[in-house]
């Protein structure tokens, strides 16, 4: 090392900050009176919530420099359960979905029931009779049902149902809108 610049950070560079000749070197390595920027040390409260920094000309206000709009403070309307008479059947499949264990989710099961869908437990899928949904005459007696992955409404079909333990085809009931307990789903 040679000359200055290898001084300034040994020993002899230590020279300056103790005869106190440069005033920027004396703040960075001594530090500063906190007393001298505003700030009572003999205070009870808490010193942070005045000091805004050291390099502010004035303490820190104690109120926030934002106002929330009105609109924040407004409480929206609560949800009735004859709103939901209003609602469209994706609506409904949505609420009942992605709203689990909650009271919206059994309110939108039974506006569904009252639309004729009929919830599957072992498909956990819904499904309305075909001709409810006004299809042709040839497709009475088929489901449809509606689907999660793509959020539409399909025709159900007994060979994309699952299979039992035995080797069969599962054969899938939902309750019938007539107050029956079960009725099967057409294989065919």
């Amino acid at each position: 090392m040679g000359g200055a610049s290898g001084d300034r950070y040994g020993l002899m560079g230590l020279l300056n900050v103790i005869r106190m000749t440069d005033q920027d070197l004396n703040t960075l390595a001594l530090g500063t009176d906190l007393t001298t920027l505003g700030l009572n040390l003999n205070s009870s409260e808490c010193l942070y919530a005045t000091f805004a920094s050291p390099w502010a000309d004035a303490p820190a206000q104690r109120d926030p420099e934002f106002s929330l709009p009105q609109c924040y403070y407004m409480q929206p309307p609560a949800l009735k359960t004859g709103h939901f008479s209003k609602f469209r059947l994706e609506t409904l499949f949505y609420i009942f979905y992605n709203m689990p264990r909650d009271t919206l989710q059994a309110y939108a099961a039974t506006e569904l029931y009252n639309r004729d869908w009929r919830y599957h437990k072992d498909l956990k899928l819904w499904f309305t009779k075909a001709s409810r949904q006004g299809a042709a005459e040839s497709q009475k007696g088929q489901y449809i049902y509606f689907d999660i992955n793509e959020w539409r409404k399909k025709i159900f079909r007994p060979e994309n149902a699952e299979r039992v333990e035995g080797g069969g085809e599962a054969v899938p009931s939902i309750p019938a809108a007539d107050g029956a307990t079960d009725a099967p789903l057409p294989l065919s």
